[in-house]
């Protein structure tokens, strides 16, 4: 039987009316989670009623600090309604989200690790994030049709302050599955002075300087966003090593010849090809002879992923301009800017490292 990918870009399918039916009920799926992380349910069960799970319970193996409580008790800590809760926790059970035992639930490991609130891997802010764009997609044929995005009026219902710093914690969330295998993927050589364009939560950043001791770095993004990233890289203990600098990368100017390496990481799928082009021009005159560029984005290949195909329409509906581009299309603008030994790297099944070298300048002889 033949077989397809799964919408995450995991293992194979059977292509058949089945899969129809669970492309059909993926969001569903999400909704569910969306719910239960707005109601703060994975809270609860971390804390609420620790005696629920004694140890040596069952069969089930015992997590430290995973405490778990009844419906009911779930339902009366939320102020929802209790057979309604239930059926939420069924759900998030036949999800893998949550473990029971008897009448009593606690989240699972996943779940306990990610979805807990004050956890250095929290990806709450990014669930929320997700939660936010679902009121575009649902009128991702209105997008279709005329090609203009329908995301903003959900997003925007939102002050400017709350709205900016959701979208910086959910960008950082998601980062932080990433950072350690970026930072493996570049050579400690390249990495002395590095500039982070529109480095946001600082993530990256911050796992370049773990990964190279001897390195400092240098932020660009605007003044609002620059506030929330000082308190991330002054938790992170980073503070001394990264300057942050003030400004709009897409017209401003970066400098010349002062950085060893430039990181674009999710920045060209925002803006359309011409304003790359003069992004990676000014990227080209602010490096040292030798420095490289190295552009981290969702990638469309020839067969596209899913995680790159549906990032790309999420960008027609929440965007003006944005996009996911081709490996060959990127290529292109680096070498027009004067880059060479140009090179791709795979990080994920739909993402992946595109990098550039500006050449050292030739020895004068005589």
């Amino acid at each position: 039987m033949a077989a397809g990918k799964g919408l995450t870009g995991g293992e194979n399918k059977p292509l058949n009316g089945g899969y129809i039916l669970d492309i059909c009920r993926g969001h569903w799926a999400a909704r569910v989670l969306f719910t239960a992380v707005e109601l703060g349910l994975f809270d609860v069960l971390a804390g609420l009623n620790p005696g629920c799970f004694p140890p040596g319970a069952g069969d089930m193996p015992v997590h430290p600090g995973l405490d778990g409580t009844t419906p009911a008790r779930a339902a009366a800590a939320l102020g929802t309604a209790p057979d309604a809760t239930a059926r939420l926790l069924a759900a998030l059970h036949s999800l893998g989200l949550v473990e029971r035992e008897g009448e009593c639930y606690r989240n699972s490991p996943l779940a306990h690790r990610h979805l807990v609130r004050g956890k250095d891997t929290y990806l709450g802010h990014a669930v929320r994030h997700f939660a936010n764009l679902a009121e575009g997609w649902s009128r991702l044929g209105e997008a279709v049709r005329t090609g203009r995005p329908t995301g903003f009026e959900a997003v925007e219902r939102a002050g400017y302050a709350e709205r900016l710093r959701d979208y910086i914690l959910a960008m950082g969330d998601q980062a932080s599955l990433k950072a350690e295998k970026l930072a493996a993927a570049l050579d400690p050589g390249c990495c002395a002075h590095f500039l982070d364009l529109g480095g946001g939560p600082g993530v990256y950043t911050v796992a370049l300087l773990k990964r190279f001791p001897a390195a400092r770095a240098t932020i660009m993004d605007l003044a609002d966003t620059l506030k929330i990233t000082a308190e991330l890289v002054e938790a992170a203990g980073m503070a001394g090593r990264v300057e942050l600098r003030p400004g709009d990368f897409t017209g401003d100017d970066l400098g010349e010849e002062v950085y060893d390496l430039v990181l674009a990481s999710n920045v060209v799928h925002i803006y359309d090809a011409v304003l790359n082009r003069r992004i990676m021009a000014r990227v080209w005159r602010a490096l040292r002879p030798g420095g490289q560029v190295v552009i981290h984005d969702y990638v469309l290949g020839d067969e596209p992923a899913p995680e790159a195909a549906l990032f790309d329409l999420n960008m027609l509906v929440g965007t003006l301009t944005g996009r996911v581009y081709g490996v060959r299309e990127m290529g292109g603008w680096l070498e027009e800017a004067g880059f060479r030994e140009i090179s791709y790297r795979p990080l994920t099944e739909g993402s992946g490292l595109l990098v550039g070298k500006k050449e050292m300048v030739p020895l004068r002889t005589g």
